[in-house]
This record gives C-alpha cells, structure tokens and sequence, in this order.
C-alpha cells in the first residue's frame, strides 16, 4: 500500500511539475493576450494552407471548414502567399474583442522561390470568447468598432493553472519529494523483512560502496559491492538487491554476504553483460542486514555504466 501511495505521489508530483515547466516553456505563465494568439494561430495556418488548424480558431457559424477552403484556395490564392513580419494588437472587453493585424504579405510565382510582389496589408479580427475558448467571429479588411462585453470569459483549467502557477512549482517538488521518500522506503523493506529499521541514503553510502568497472558492448564487465562494517558488533543476514536494466544482463541480482564482522571489508560481484553502447542505470539498489538483534534495510542512489 505504501509503495502505491508514494508511486502516485511522485506520479502527481511529476504532473504538476511538468505542467509548470510547460507553462513557463511555452511562456504562458506570462501574462498573454489569448485573442492575439488565436489570430496568430490563423495566420500561421494560412502561411502553410493548414485547413484544420484555421478552423479550430475560427467560430463554425461564421466560416466552416470548407468555407475556408475555398477562400483560401479560389479568392485569396495563398498557396503562393506568405504572411511575415506579423505586428498584432488588441482591445479587449470582456468576452469580446478585436485584433488588429499589420503585416506583409509576399506573393511568389508557381514554383514558390522568385518573390514576385509584396504588399503590406492590415487586417481586423472580432474574437469572441465562446465556452472558455477565444474564437475568431469577424474578419475584415475595414476597421471594426470598439469591442463591447456581452457576457463574463468562461475560464479553463488552463487558465486556473496560469493563476495559481506561483505556487504550483513549490507544491509540484513538495509532492516529488514526499513520493519519492515513500517509495525510497518502501524498496527498502522489500528487500529486507517487514519491520525493518529505515537508514537514511547519505547514512548507508558511508559504508556501503558500488565500482562499475570499464565495459564494452557485448562485453562482460563487474560492478564491485563493497561492505564495511565499522561497528563493534557484527552484521548477520547480509543482502544487496538491485533492479537491472533490460539492456543489461546481470549473473544474479542478489548478493548474500552472510556475516560481516566488526572492521571487517567484504566484497561480492555483479557481473553484467551490456548489449549496447550508452548509459544505464542500476536503480533499486537496497541493502539489508541484521544489527544487535535488530533488521535494518537502507536503499542507495542508482549505479551508472558507462558502457563504450
């Protein structure tokens, strides 16, 4: 059940972080017009002739898809048109507004490479603000009036999201961590009894060391487990476990070293057989043992080779 909760955590942890990061990624944790990327979303569709896409930003009650189509294709003739140099701007009143577009406009012959003509060219956009999503309801190469509410923006999780992205990324690494402890502990007691007494990571890499050695694809190659046991009292039940990747071949995942005695180093072998090139890692990597009548099990960073 632990190991569950703390996949979910993590896995809920990832989500929100990857979604601020997308956020800050694309720029939309900054304050942007959504009216002025609706009508750069046509203009971007219309430079490449990309029906689809100009009809999901623009209201099906005022052009369809094929109506669109035809425009596109019969009247304006943008196969051989490009927008560029693009400067949008825009007056918005609650559900409603209007884009202004100046840009310039390149005809070019049959082939698409001799620049035949270039002219500069403004256009206008009423959008309106349609069940949480800005649409494009008007286009015009006449000035439109000033754009007048007609009702409250429906907002989006989108939106919720980019007004709370402040405290997204803190709660995102909250909730990273917290899984990422659960599930740190609970790989732990699989590999040892249930009950056993938690070590720390930073606490049992003290004395428990992993050396890949030089390896080669197709090759053979060692990853030394090292135990030393500083105590006055022995360790019993010794046991290193670890998950290996499906890239790598492993003689036997678990390691017994059975007792160790106080001041005393042991070591026992992982002997793996990569089949390709590359960086893999060695995760799951949990040591347990027996300690003055008491279980203890502790989970290490993952192992690295560096596979040539």
């Amino acid at each position: 059940m632990g190991e569950i909760m703390g996949k979910k955590i993590i896995g809920c942890g990832l989500v929100a972080l990857f979604v601020f990061l997308g956020l800050v990624g694309s720029g939309c944790v900054e304050p942007d017009d959504p009216a002025v990327a609706t009508v750069r979303t046509y203009l971007e569709a219309k430079n490449t002739s990309d029906y689809n896409t100009a009809s999901l930003v623009v209201d099906s009650k005022y052009q369809s898809k094929g109506y669109i189509m035809m425009t596109w294709t019969r009247v304006e003739g943008t196969k051989n048109k490009r927008v560029e140099n693009a400067d949008l701007s825009s007056a918005v009143s609650g559900n409603q507004a209007v884009v202004i577009a100046n840009y310039t406009e390149t005809t070019y012959d049959e082939n698409v490479h001799n620049k035949i003509g270039e002219e500069n060219v403004t256009q206008y956009f009423g959008v309106t603000n349609i069940d949480g999503k800005w649409m494009i309801t008007k286009i015009s190469t006449d000035p439109l009036p000033p754009p007048v509410a007609t009702g409250p923006v429906k907002k989006t999780l989108l939106d919720y999201i980019t007004d709370n992205a402040g405290f997204l990324l803190p709660a995102a690494l909250a909730m990273l961590a917290v899984g990422v402890l659960i599930d740190r502990r609970e790989k732990a007691n699989k590999g040892g009894a249930a009950g056993s007494i938690m070590i720390q990571t930073t606490q049992i890499s003290r004395f428990v060391k992993c050396v890949p050695s030089r390896m080669g694809a197709g090759s053979a190659g060692t990853v030394d487990v090292w135990i030393k046991n500083f105590n006055q009292q022995q360790y019993t039940g010794v046991v290193v476990t670890a998950a290996f990747p499906d890239g790598v071949k492993v003689n036997k995942k678990k390691l017994k070293f059975g007792t160790i005695e106080p001041g005393q180093t042991a070591k026992q072998t992982w002997t793996v057989k990569p089949s390709a090139s590359g960086r893999f890692s060695i995760h799951d990597v949990t040591v347990a043992f027996t300690f003055g009548g008491k279980q203890y099990a502790g989970a290490l960073d993952p192992v690295w080779l560096q596979v040539a």
